[in-house]
């Protein structure tokens, strides 16, 4: 770690220490800071970012669920993105989903929890980044064809960048061809999967959305993603271009959102793994 980041940490550390920041939220909100102090887009899989989240891990009580996620999502409310972290957990563990939003204040968070349609919402987000974190970790040790574990590596990609690029001060535009990007190769891991997809076929479908999701659902007629037909309509054609437009935050979180579901959606598939069956609320 180079100095000039451990003395900014250290003067971070001491601010958050006089304002009574709780040490879980301190990582998340080093990482968002740090960004903004760099004029970088970071992502948890950057050097520095893992360097800030091991000092936090040596100089504070956040225990190391709260330091070394599996995932993390990001949650539209209140006109703000916020993280949804998904910790490490091994064995049988109950997990709450409230503890997940680690940086969200608890004044804002009791609206989340009051409101049962806002609550009901967050609950089926919360179970797409919980099934997409413990699937696409599973993926890798899965029997998949190599073709489909390519376009999942590469989906996974796009979305965690996604991702990044809205938990920004300022959420960046591009995260919508991100989004789309994402979803595409989604849709691909899928039906090199349930129908046997190759490269070539992948080529032909090239990026249209739509015919990805029409072969999809003609694999598996049963599968959730039949409910996704109306749902594409937030990306843009391929050939428009993202850059130099400011798209409006609620466009971002749905393309977002419905990446983030799609990946989902694949992973159960793959996995078998479905949180849904077993969530409580209370």
């Amino acid at each position: 770690m180079d100095t000039e980041l451990q003395t900014w940490l250290q003067n971070l550390n001491a601010e958050f220490r006089r304002n009574d920041v709780p040490p879980k939220q301190r990582p998340w909100i080093a990482w968002q800071e740090w960004a903004t102090h760099s004029g970088e887009s970071l992502s948890l899989n950057d050097d520095v970012v893992k360097e800030i989240f091991n000092w936090f891990e040596k100089h504070s009580k956040a225990g190391l669920q709260y330091i070394q996620p599996l995932y993390v999502g990001a949650y539209y409310y209140d006109s703000t993105f916020w993280p949804v972290v998904i910790p490490v957990v091994f064995g049988r563990v109950q997990l709450d989903a409230r503890e997940s939003l680690k940086t969200m204040p608890d004044a804002v968070a009791s609206g989340v929890f009051r409101d049962r349609n806002e609550l009901m919402d967050f609950m089926s987000f919360w179970a797409n980044c919980l099934d997409y974190g413990f699937g696409i970790e599973g993926t890798q040790s899965a029997a998949l064809n190599e073709f489909a574990k390519r376009l999942l590596s590469s989906a996974d990609q796009r979305l965690t960048a996604t991702v990044s690029l809205l938990l920004q001060n300022q959420p960046n535009s591009s995260c919508l061809e991100s989004s789309r990007m994402a979803t595409e190769m989604f849709l691909k891991a899928y039906l090199a999967v349930h129908s046997g997809l190759t490269e070539n076929d992948a080529k032909r479908i090239g990026h249209d959305l739509n015919e990805a999701l029409s072969r999809c659902v003609t694999a598996t007629p049963s599968s959730e993603l039949r409910t996704l037909v109306n749902d594409l309509n937030v990306f843009p054609d391929v050939g428009h271009r993202y850059q130099g437009s400011e798209e409006p935050q609620g466009i971002l979180w749905k393309a977002y959102e419905t990446a983030q579901y799609v990946g989902a959606t694949v992973c159960r598939s793959f996995t078998g793994r479905d949180v849904r069956n077993s969530m409580r609320i209370r």
